[in-house]
């Protein structure tokens, strides 16, 4: 498996020793254009007008996972909103293709997780900083899904030594969650048989026999994990000591559950771990443009919510919280939030 190293003992969103703060959210006026202040100065609440139609590039996931349905519904949110903007969509394997999307300026803004966006900002990913990334919001949480085969005799984690293992996309935050839980319950993962597929497609081997457990790191419901347990494919509760010492070494993966009765066959809830998603983009987007998508983005989280359940999740205290500096425009749409409550 590919590896890359997460530096022992960074510290969680909260705490004093990350390199910075920041929070994503928003809707959109324009793209990588220097926008005019007077643009982004209309009436209370009116979005700006661009001059011209503009292109933002939306770097999310595959489907499958939760970044997909995410990334479209906030797609269609920033359509809707600013019609003259061209907003596109690119799928791709998820939070490492992502980020390097963003730092190379293939992409503008999209979906990461914590850890990797933390890991990659400080250059432990391609042993070079990414400099251009920076933070619009900490998003909800996203739960690990360890999945087995229907009449699996697995366990718990420690039973995938010599298994066929679907462990995300490479380029994916999955791939990399999947690493350091082998390690922390004493595999090594040469010794699994990992397949690098995507989630629906691993979902389908799984029902087939072909694997014997996948890992998905989604918010849930995840599509691919539903396909898998409405054919009687089960989920692992992930805890114990070896969770706990993992937690020690990588404070961004958090304890939660994945509520009763989300997927077919689980009346009860199940134990897990979870890193947070963030929004993030480049620091060069100008910093109006991304004001303005962070304010939209709150003024229309309420529909947005409803469509991606998800996103009721979202802790707001936390909301400036993510690991990698803000970008200047969501910092002072937050500034002038606490200065209006």
């Amino acid at each position: 498996m590919r590896r890359w190293t997460i530096p022992r003992g960074a510290r969680a969103a909260s705490g004093q020793e990350r390199p910075s703060f920041g929070l994503w959210i928003g809707a959109i006026c324009g793209l990588g254009v220097l926008l005019a202040t007077s643009s982004c100065s209309t009436g209370e609440g009116a979005p700006p007008t661009p001059p011209s139609p503009r292109v933002l590039r939306l770097t999310t996931g595959s489907p499958g996972a939760g970044f997909h349905p995410l990334g479209e519904a906030l797609a269609r949110t920033y359509r809707n909103a600013f019609p003259q903007l061209t907003l596109q969509v690119i799928e791709s394997p998820g939070s490492v293709r992502n980020v390097e999307a963003i730092q190379n300026g293939e992409a503008d803004l999209g979906f990461a997780f914590a850890d990797v966006a933390y890991v990659a900002f400080v250059g432990r990913l391609n042993d070079q900083p990414f400099a251009r990334l920076r933070g619009i919001a900490v998003l909800q949480l996203n739960p690990l899904h360890v999945v087995v085969r229907v009449q699996s005799p697995i366990r718990d984690v420690s039973g995938l030594r010599g298994k066929r293992v679907g462990v995300g996309p490479p380029g994916s935050g999955t791939a990399l969650t999947a690493e350091l839980m082998l390690h922390a319950f004493g595999i090594d993962p040469e010794s699994v048989h990992a397949e690098y597929l995507q989630f629906n497609q691993a979902s389908t081997q799984l029902i087939d026999g072909r694997l014997d457990a996948i890992f998905v790191n989604a918010s849930y419901p995840s599509e691919s994990v539903t396909m898998a347990t409405r054919k009687g494919a089960r989920l692992l509760a992930i805890e114990g000591a070896a969770v706990d010492r993992l937690r020690h070494d990588y404070p961004f993966l958090r304890l939660t559950a994945i509520p009763a009765g989300t997927y077919p066959g689980h009346p009860q809830p199940v134990h897990t771990i979870g890193v947070d998603n963030l929004l993030v983009c480049r620091s060069d987007l100008d910093e109006d443009l991304v004001y303005e998508l962070t304010k939209s983005f709150f003024g229309g989280l309420p529909a947005l919510a409803s469509e991606q359940t998800s996103l009721r999740l979202m802790d707001f205290s936390q909301g400036p919280a993510t690991p990698i500096p803000l970008h200047d425009g969501a910092a002072r749409y937050y500034r002038e939030r606490e200065l209006f409550r």
